[in-house]
């Protein structure tokens, strides 16, 4: 006689035979699923992790069938209070309902694994058995990736998953484009259209994919769920008050530099009584959750790079505008935050890369230096408003002065809408507009 969970475990593993699997948005980056390795897909939540398995799926169908894969949220209601002891049981009912290939390997999808306690024992016995490919995911709040590697014993290879680029948003909004008639014609007016909307409400796939007025809503419920799920109750956080104000002092600096000490006196002149060892630890926190990213200065020194103030930048724009108000100067720092998300997706596929700013003495100043194995590479500021002759000239000051020092020749300023090329100084500076630089393949 099947004992309760016996049968749950066959209802979810039915369910699975029958489920149809979602039209879904292509994402650009892609799992790959060779090699030993278990692979982890860990980021913010409401990123889609879910749907990124689901793609995975979906190709996995073409060459092994479903008959080798199974899926299992544990999430799900039935599996509630699901011990780890019983786990073995789900694959009696897989092996039973499905009939897999015993020529093949079985391709293990478990969504939120984290839910059963001790899942990290049996997902390396599983391992250990080499009949079973596995891919795991989880919220921010329990499985980040320090901690697969703790839990799986550097068993696992991890890939990180972000809100949509702007490439897959133009996407999921069915709009086509060709690059070359947008530069030169009046479409580029609905290309500004969708930037627009990319900038205002950021790419978090529900957000994208729901009507306007839900929006807002739907973001101020993230901010919800990562705050008080992926940070008060998994750091257990005692100050709630002051945690949420460093938070919101954080999204209002966003593009910002920081630095924990004046954080620390802004909060003392607010009667808040705060460390900066404290402050440093809720820093910690924030990224670890992927809420947001501090970037640190170029130098050659780890020292350096420690001791200077650091930028932040959130995982969406959308999080930003939802808790910020409205200002014609902060359309600078929302092109400057995309600009920084495009160049982390990149660093994803290119474990070498480097992201820091720069700046001298002088004050002078590099929005972004890409490095590779810490040499500077490529040059990059951000700068909406290139029409004001001031602008240009702080912008590119600050460029030639890091071109000269890196023994670098060219330079890259992405702006709002002018594109061009210019020869300075014996150095070339080209502009590009946002919407056409975030569409660049990489």
């Amino acid at each position: 006689m099947r004992n309760d969970m016996q049968e749950k475990f066959r209802q979810i593993v039915t369910e699975w035979k029958v489920f149809e699997l979602p039209d879904m948005v292509k994402r650009d980056i892609q799992i790959d699923l060779d090699g030993n390795s278990i692979v982890a897909i860990v980021g913010v939540r409401r990123a889609g992790k879910t749907y990124l398995m689901f793609n995975t799926i979906k190709s996995l169908i073409e060459k092994v069938g479903k008959e080798n894969i199974l899926y299992v949220d544990f999430e799900d209601v039935k599996l509630k209070g699901g011990r780890v002891d019983l786990l073995d049981e789900l694959l009696v009912a897989f092996r039973e309902i499905f009939s897999p290939n015993k020529e093949k390997k079985i391709y293990l999808f478990l969504d939120e694994i984290q839910n059963i306690e001790g899942w990290e024992k049996w997902v390396r016995s599983l391992h250990n058995r080499r009949r079973y490919k596995i891919i795991v995911s989880g919220s921010s709040a329990t499985l980040l990736s320090r901690e697969i590697a703790t839990a799986l014993r550097g068993r696992s290879i991890n890939f990180e998953i972000y809100p949509f680029n702007f490439k897959e948003f133009l996407i999921e909004k069915k709009y086509l484009y060709d690059i070359d008639i947008i530069r030169h014609t009046e479409k580029k007016g609905e290309m500004l259209k969708y930037l627009n909307e990319y900038i205002r409400y950021g790419g978090f796939p529900e957000v994208v994919l729901s009507v306007e007025r839900l929006k807002n809503r739907l973001l101020v419920s993230y901010f919800d769920a990562i705050f008080h799920r992926d940070i008060i109750e998994r750091y257990r956080v005692r100050n709630i008050s002051l945690m949420e104000n460093f938070l919101m002092y954080l999204l209002n600096n966003n593009a910002n530099y920081i630095s924990l000490g004046k954080i620390e006196n802004f909060f003392k002149t607010m009667g808040m009584k705060v460390s900066k060892k404290t402050l440093g630890e809720y820093l910690k926190y924030a990224k670890d959750v992927f809420f947001l990213f501090p970037l640190e200065i170029f130098s050659y020194k780890i020292k350096d790079r420690l001791q200077y103030s650091r930028k932040v930048y959130s995982i969406d724009v959308g999080l930003v505008n939802a808790f910020t108000p409205a200002s014609s100067k902060n359309t600078g720092r929302l092109y400057e935050n995309l600009v920084f998300l495009h160049l982390q997706r990149m660093k994803l596929k290119n474990p070498l890369m480097g992201i820091y700013y720069w700046k001298d003495r002088q004050e002078r100043e590099v929005d972004f230096v890409i490095t590779e194995s810490l040499k500077p590479k490529k040059l990059i500021q951000v700068s909406y408003d290139v029409s004001i002759p001031e602008t240009v000239k702080r912008e590119t000051r600050g460029l030639l002065k890091a071109m000269e020092e890196f023994n670098l020749d060219k330079g890259l300023i992405i702006t709002g809408y002018y594109s061009g090329e210019e020869k300075r100084e014996g150095k070339y500076i080209k502009f590009i507009p946002l919407y056409e630089w975030l569409l660049l393949d990489f």
